[in-house]
């Protein structure tokens, strides 16, 4: 039973999120493209948070960066300018230091949701939910990265093979991890969760918030009537 388990978490659920994600993204942008928007009073009202904002989305940008190039670049490509030790420690390091401005960020943005009225009054049940998964989300990845610090580099190696076996439809992916901590399990799954429901969500306009709206001066709070 827990092989059968194992391999749909890690070989099959990983190819459903991301076939929901890609088809929830598409259909938003051509079908409801003006619904992609993060309401002002909710993410800059203010200098907290928008230090808070700025932490959480740049942060949060460059761990999937991160991700992204240290699971799918090949060891073939790499191992001409590193080794896999080398990478490691690379990911462990700059994984730390993003992953921790990220959660610094979520932190900032909860206090001041619950400590000002005025966002508290155009928050929904929603906005809660999003944002205490994606707290959730990042705690388990710094835990991961003291994992993989103390790990083998063998066992770091084994989450890029699996990757990559998942982008190349390998039916024996799942059988790569099988053996890997529960942090590791719960961080990929709970990504995926939210792979699933970015589309669906407020999450939806990190794809479309212009860069220079971080560095504006003034801010109007608009409060629901």
């Amino acid at each position: 039973m827990e092989n059968y388990i194992n391999n749909f978490l890690f070989t099959y659920l990983p190819h459903i999120a991301m076939a929901v994600f890609w088809f929830g993204l598409i259909t938003r942008i051509v079908k409801t493209s003006r619904t992609i928007q993060a309401k002002s009073s909710q993410f800059l009202a203010g200098d907290g948070l928008k230090w808070g904002s700025n932490l959480f989305h740049y942060g949060i940008i460059l761990v999937f960066i991160g991700h992204f190039t240290g699971l799918f670049t090949p060891e073939k490509l790499y191992h001409l300018v590193m080794t896999t030790a080398t990478k490691r420690i690379l990911a462990v390091s700059l994984g730390a230091v993003f992953g921790t401005l990220t959660f610094i960020g979520i932190i900032i943005l909860i206090i001041r949701r619950f400590r000002n009225e005025r966002i508290k009054l155009n928050s929904s049940p929603q906005d809660y939910f999003i944002i205490f998964l994606l707290l959730v989300e990042v705690g388990l990845g710094l835990a991961s990265m003291a994992t993989t610090a103390t790990s083998s580099v063998e066992n770091y190696a084994a989450l890029g093979e699996w990757a990559q076996k998942i982008i190349t439809f390998q039916p024996d992916a799942g059988a790569v991890i099988a053996g890997h901590s529960l942090i590791y399990k719960l961080h990929i799954v709970t990504g995926l969760f939210i792979f699933i429901i970015f589309p669906y969500t407020k999450l939806m306009h990190i794809m479309v918030l212009p860069i220079a709206y971080f560095f504006r001066s003034g801010y109007q709070l608009v409060r629901r009537r």
